[in-house]
């Protein structure tokens, strides 16, 4: 008779398998929980991506224009109707204005009959002759005049057109009508506003003066009504004029060694060389900018932006928070050596022990930031203070302890996730931006940490 066998057989290599499997699962759970909430609580770091540009040290300032302005005043009430428009060149003697107490002068000026203008033969040769006049002293130096050769033949033309209102309104005239003819005492540009600052002089502006906000300017046009003794046009007898800026004692220190300025006016599309002084008031600087044409460009303007062209530089924009000042140490050229069959002399020989102590001689490679010299710029961080390099062609020998070190200034790039310094050339610094020079480790488009302060070297910040 056959035993039977016994069914009670327990398979531990099995459940020992699926065990340990378990274990496995639940060590990655685990650390990939930590890894979370260490990351959730820890404060991300923020990467600014560099570009290109420039910082200036332009410096921007409002100024204010100073004119010879003649103010011209009626001795009557009534209505104006000017025969010229704002910002005009007129001569002397030319109609600029009526003033009559009935408001029929501005109607008849705007009848359809007012508006044909017949030059006479005289009319004509003078026009030829101011013509002939610009293409004999032509010159494509000073091109710019013939801006004020258009402004005369339109000068000449208005005159006419005016001196025929004028007779007409004068042939047409009645008893009973009473209007006052108003002509231009000089010749100049015609403005139709008055902002309280025609009499100013270099001499006499203050701080106060360049308050915008209290800034009042009475503008006037045909239609208006005005008193007697009120000012009813101005005139800007010639181009001389000045800007009179308001800056800072740092910017007057930057100026103080130029001989002239390039400045630009109401960002146009031209640059202008000038003459100034700069003037003491007490704690306030003012620029005196003395100007002798553009003066009818800026005619209907107060104030003025000004922007004083000075030096500028390109380069990498990084922020100045990124930048972090290294310690390096400036060890001998001489020093170093090509390891194997490299070219690039990036190792340095110092002297060790071995496991059994017996001395020995082991190869290290340098991180070589800059050359100054003949000196190179290292990671002190490569050494140890107690270490001893050797060159071996001499055996000459150099303790670490005993090389000279110094501070350079750089950011941390963050292009594979580590903090990775590198050395930037500051070519110049800003408010908030520094641009830095093209040629060293430092691309366009690389992505840097934005502050410094939060990282430290080869730090992981993903």
């Amino acid at each position: 008779m056959k035993k039977k066998k016994n069914s009670k057989v327990i398979n531990l290599i099995k459940d020992s398998k699926m065990n340990v499997a378990i274990i496995i699962f639940a060590a990655i759970l685990l650390y990939v929980a930590i890894s979370v909430v260490i990351s959730m609580k820890k404060e991300p770091v923020a990467t600014y991506k560099v570009g290109d540009s420039d910082i200036s040290d332009n410096i921007s300032c409002t100024g204010i224009a100073i004119r010879n302005e003649i103010t011209v005043k009626t001795s009557r009430s009534g209505y104006i109707t000017y025969f010229t428009r704002n910002n005009d060149k007129v001569r002397k003697g030319s109609a600029v204005c009526t003033i009559d107490d009935t408001g029929n002068i501005i109607s008849s000026s705007e009848s359809p009959e007012a508006e044909g203008v017949v030059l006479t033969q005289k009319d004509y040769q003078e026009i030829r002759k101011t013509i002939s006049l610009y293409k004999t002293n032509y010159d494509d130096i000073t091109f710019y005049k013939v801006y004020n050769f258009k402004d005369e033949i339109s000068s000449q033309i208005l005159d006419v057109a005016n001196q025929m209102l004028v007779d007409k309104l004068h042939t047409n005239q009645t008893a009973g009508s009473a209007f006052q003819y108003m002509y231009s005492p000089v010749s100049g540009i015609l403005c139709f506003y008055t902002d309280g600052y025609e009499d100013k002089k270099v001499e006499n502006i203050t701080a106060a003066d360049f308050d915008s906000a209290s800034y009042v300017k009475n503008s006037f046009a045909s239609g208006d009504i005005v008193n007697s003794n009120s000012v009813v046009y101005k005139m800007i007898e010639d181009e001389k004029w000045n800007i009179v800026c308001k800056i800072s004692p740092t910017e007057a220190e930057k100026l103080k060694d130029e001989e002239y300025l390039e400045i630009n006016i109401n960002n146009s599309n031209f640059n202008l060389y000038v003459n100034f002084e700069i003037i003491e008031k007490g704690a306030d600087h003012l620029l005196n900018i003395s100007m002798k044409k553009y003066m009818s460009t800026f005619a209907n303007e107060r104030f003025l932006n000004v922007e004083i062209m000075l030096d500028s530089y390109e380069g990498l924009k990084i922020p100045n928070s990124s930048i972090v000042r290294k310690k390096v140490y400036l060890l001998p050229e001489e020093y170093a050596a090509a390891g194997g069959n490299a070219s690039t002399k990036n190792k340095v020989y110092r002297q060790a022990v071995d496991q059994d102590g017996n001395p020995t001689i082991e190869q290290i490679t340098l991180d070589i930031y800059d050359e100054r010299d003949g000196y190179l710029l290292v990671n002190p961080d490569t050494f140890q203070p107690t270490d001893v390099l050797i060159q071996l062609d001499t055996n000459n020998k150099l303790n670490v302890s005993l090389l000279a070190s110094d501070d350079i200034e750089g950011v941390y790039l963050a292009n594979e996730g580590v903090a990775q310094f590198i050395e930037v050339k500051v070519e110049r610094s800003g408010e908030e931006f520094t641009v830095v020079s093209t040629g060293g480790s430092l691309r366009k488009y690389d992505n840097i940490i934005m502050d410094s302060s939060k990282v430290s070297e080869n730090q992981t910040i993903y």
